[in-house]
């Protein structure tokens, strides 16, 4: 199945052209190397559910952790369950930061994908959710770089997905109307349903076989990126 008018591909960032969990362990292992502790590997699977219950539940409004906080108080919880010495939760959340910046880790296929996108003359962007320092360098460093046009960050828009705001300052930008642009992501909820509010078609990149227990259907479905090419 070929899909034809398509002009633009709108990639999400995070777990799916972006390997999130490694440049997570990177981002860690750079903290722990600057402020001169031992690294456990076993540290970021306390470290990675700790960070996302915080963030979700602020998101969903159930926190009880001011949203402007979560970043040092993440590391305050973090070095208590390690039981770890060390109190300068602020510089940790920098060198976090700075290490995560700087990791360009990318999911399987990625490079592949989007080099044969970019041949076949497809306008590629990525439209991510987060902050405009922390998503910016981490494409703009990768060896994908050279291949994506532009990058937009809800930061800049004051707008996350799944609202529409951030697709349709994107379209407006490029000067293209929603059926020239799809959309692949790995999240239902903010990547599929947020294409779906700008009127756009999207494709769930699903490599772990998640079952759709949710009322959004994406336009198609994926396990693994280099499936794109028998759709474009």
């Amino acid at each position: 199945m070929k899909l034809n008018n398509i002009r633009a591909i709108f990639f999400d960032a995070d777990d799916t052209i972006v390997d999130h969990k490694e440049c997570e362990r990177q981002a860690l292992l750079f903290l722990f190397s600057k402020i001169d502790k031992e690294y456990k590997e076993q540290y970021q699977s306390i470290f990675r559910p700790l960070d996302r219950e915080l963030w979700d539940s602020a998101e969903h409004g159930l926190n009880t952790i001011p949203k402007k906080d979560i970043p040092e108080y993440r590391f305050k919880e973090f070095f208590k369950r390690i039981d770890l010495n060390y109190n300068d939760y602020r510089k940790a959340n920098e060198l976090f930061k700075e290490g995560l910046a700087n990791s360009t880790a990318l999911t399987e296929n990625a490079y592949e994908i989007t080099q044969y996108l970019y041949c076949k003359n497809y306008k590629l962007y990525v439209v991510t959710n987060g902050i405009v320092e922390l998503q910016k360098p981490r494409i703009r460093n990768s060896k994908i770089s050279k291949f994506i046009s532009d990058i937009i960050v809800s930061e800049e828009v004051n707008s996350c997905k799944p609202d529409s705001k951030i697709f349709r300052v994107l379209l407006d930008k490029i000067n293209m109307k929603s059926n020239e642009v799809i959309m692949i992501g790995d999240s239902l909820e903010k990547d599929i349903q947020g294409a779906k509010n700008a009127n756009l078609k999207a494709i769930w990149y699903n490599p772990d076989n998640k079952i759709n227990n949710t009322k959004i259907e994406p336009y198609y479905q994926i396990t693994n990126l280099i499936q794109l090419k028998e759709i474009l």
